[in-house]
């Protein structure tokens, strides 16, 4: 009877200490698992992949090519699939690739995990060679995305068109447009915008008549030839101009009502939220 019952104490100190190492186990998979999401880069000369994991198991990589000065120049391609993590090997399943030269398009691969934290990967491939990748952000990427291109709001802007004749009826034009910057570097600073470049816009577009705006086309050849007014003030990161929402209007009240709407909801520019938060220090000051 005291074998019987102390092989049964044996029996439960053995199951509890396997149970807890496993639990030791699952917490290290579980913090592996958190710390790989996100976005990362690998430097490889002027080429830079980027990889974009999701907590879902998912990911999404391109290959961006960089001149002299580090300012994109070229996407070679892009690939995505699946992720898990097993017995300390990470392994990348790829389902579509347009860049077989890092990726294989249907390939399963297994890295051993040399290291791993908040903002380092370490992974050793089969053939032995170790890639090191850094953390770009610390942004969790539930939805983050490859693609690094930046939208920057103008706001809204207002103008009198010009007139062919002097008895011509007064026109407004108002819209509210962003500009589509080149794609950026990971952490590279989003160029704020000159204080000219908005009084450039002004000018050029009071200089409009109103054939030059009348349909959407014309619009369209006109944010193109705006691009190339405000690009000296942007350091030619200007890819594009988007217009969110123009009118052309024949009273003074359908332009209040217009910068009233689109003002209410205008998002800060990105950089002028740094600028604010100095004047507030200053002032505590």
């Amino acid at each position: 009877m005291k074998r019987v019952i102390v092989y049964s104490i044996l029996f439960l100190i053995g199951v509890s200490f396997f149970i807890s190492i496993s639990g030791c186990g699952g917490k290290v998979t579980s913090d592996q698992e958190e710390f790989a999401v996100g976005n990362w880069i690998h430097e490889r000369n002027r080429a830079y992949i980027l990889l974009v994991m999701n907590p879902k198991g998912e990911w999404k990589s391109t290959v961006k090519i960089a001149d002299v000065t580090s300012k994109i120049v070229s996407s070679k391609g892009t690939a995505k699939g699946t992720w898990h993590i097993e017995e300390g090997q990470m392994i990348f399943t790829v389902s579509e690739s347009d860049i077989e030269d890092v990726w294989e398009k249907t390939a399963t691969t297994f890295y051993d995990i040399v290291a791993l934290d908040e903002m380092t990967m370490e992974l050793k491939s089969e053939s032995g060679r170790t890639v090191v990748w850094r953390k770009t952000n610390t942004q969790k990427a539930a939805e983050s995305e490859v693609d690094l291109a930046v939208n920057v709001p103008m706001g809204p802007v207002a103008v009198n068109l010009n007139k062919n004749r002097s008895n011509d009826k007064d026109r407004y034009l108002c819209l509210n447009m962003s500009l589509v910057l080149k794609e950026l570097m990971p952490d590279q600073e989003i160029p704020l915008i000159h204080p000219k470049a908005r009084e450039a816009a002004i000018i050029f577009l009071s200089s409009l008549v109103f054939n030059d705006v009348k349909d959407f086309e014309d619009i369209k050849k006109q944010s193109k030839k705006l691009v190339d007014v405000l690009n000296p003030y942007m350091e030619g990161f200007i890819k594009e101009i988007t217009i969110e929402h123009i009118i052309v209007a024949t009273e003074i009240d359908k332009v209040d009502e217009f910068f009233i709407e689109h003002t209410l909801i205008e998002e800060p520019v990105p950089g002028e939220e740094k600028k604010e938060e100095g004047k507030e220090e200053a002032k505590e000051k």
